[in-house]
């Protein structure tokens, strides 16, 4: 016996609308190819089913009895089509990166990632800070590793490491040659920022940051594209702003300094997904994340952290990121 699904479809639109003309109609193909079809399945099963002469179209006893069996099968086959559907979309991501987990975490992200889960499917967007929002909101990224975390209900945001800010300096800048720099020497250097239409928080941050310092900072508008940061910063037309841990990143013509005031904000990397998103592919996914970036920052943070001087207070004691503040202030996502 050999029949297909789309006979057995073909034989449930006739069955209903009785007439060959608008049964091809329906299923989008010529009336002979429905003839066709139904000529093979009647071969298939060795019984007529339908009658056809001048009163038209009608349905033989076997036709009556073969209705609720082929019914019964093309529901299966869409079961089965929906459910190994749903199995591949499981295992399929679609995700975004801020710098610091584009650069450091990524990597090995995508090697444990595929090492461990073959069959994963990860699409990695390069987007804008307002673009990711955007997209994620609407179903069309799954998740965001980022900082830092954003407003707005339905968001979940499972914190990675927090880290400490450091300045983006030209090479051949006195600054450069120094182990350490005050926030007080970002006084009368432009800062490198993203344009407002890329991310609506990165320039209010900056001033919020630089605020208690009496520092009105005037800023050189650039892309959401950290290089692009780094190659005005190496050109020597601004400072800009990073994490510590993207001194482990080989970019030409910088030097990556930390700041002396340990009272500074620290940044939080976190993986940002919305509540509503339980699928399995994200739960493997976090779980991956949270794995490399166990193995990544840990080590780091234990290597990078300076030894406190006698009567100051290590890093851990620092004040929580105001990154998330401002971003509160600004209200929520739209």
């Amino acid at each position: 016996m050999d029949f297909r699904i789309r006979q057995l479809q073909c034989f449930l639109t006739l069955s209903e609308l009785l007439n060959f003309n608008k049964t091809a109609r329906a299923r989008y193909m010529t009336q002979p190819a429905i003839t066709f079809q139904i000529k093979s399945l009647e071969e298939a099963f060795g019984v007529k089913l339908f009658e056809r002469d001048r009163a038209g179209v009608r349905l033989t006893d076997a036709g009556f009895a073969f209705r609720e069996f082929a019914q019964t099968m093309v529901d299966t086959a869409d079961a089965a089509l929906e459910h190994i559907g749903g199995l591949e979309s499981r295992h399929k991501l679609s995700i975004s990166c801020g710098p610091v987990a584009q650069f450091l975490l990524l990597p090995a992200l995508l090697r444990s990632l595929f090492a461990q889960h073959p069959e994963f499917r990860l699409e990695v967007n390069e987007l804008t800070t307002e673009q990711q929002m955007t997209r994620l909101l609407a179903g069309e990224v799954d998740a965001l590793l980022m900082v830092p975390p954003l407003p707005g209900s339905g968001i979940r945001f499972d914190p990675i490491c927090e880290e400490p800010l450091a300045a983006v300096v030209a090479l051949d800048s006195p600054l450069a040659k120094r182990g350490r720099i005050s926030v007080e020497e970002l006084r009368g250097h432009s800062l490198i920022a993203s344009r407002p239409r890329d991310c609506r928080f990165h320039q209010p941050f900056l001033r919020a940051l630089l605020a208690p310092y009496r520092i009105k900072p005037q800023f050189i508008d650039s892309s959401h594209s950290s290089s692009v940061h780094f190659a005005y910063a190496a050109a020597g037309e601004g400072i800009a702003m990073t994490t510590a841990s993207m001194a482990r990143c080989s970019f030409p013509g910088i030097a990556i300094i930390p700041f002396e005031e340990e009272d500074l904000p620290l940044m939080q990397l976190g993986l940002i997904t919305l509540e509503s998103n339980d699928r399995r592919a994200i739960k493997i996914f976090r779980n991956v994340v949270r794995q490399c970036a166990s193995n990544i920052f840990a080590e780091k943070t234990a290597q990078d952290r300076p030894e406190p001087m006698p009567g100051e207070h290590p890093v851990e004691q620092c004040r929580p990121a105001i990154y998330g503040e401002q971003l509160a202030e600004l209200g929520p996502l739209h």
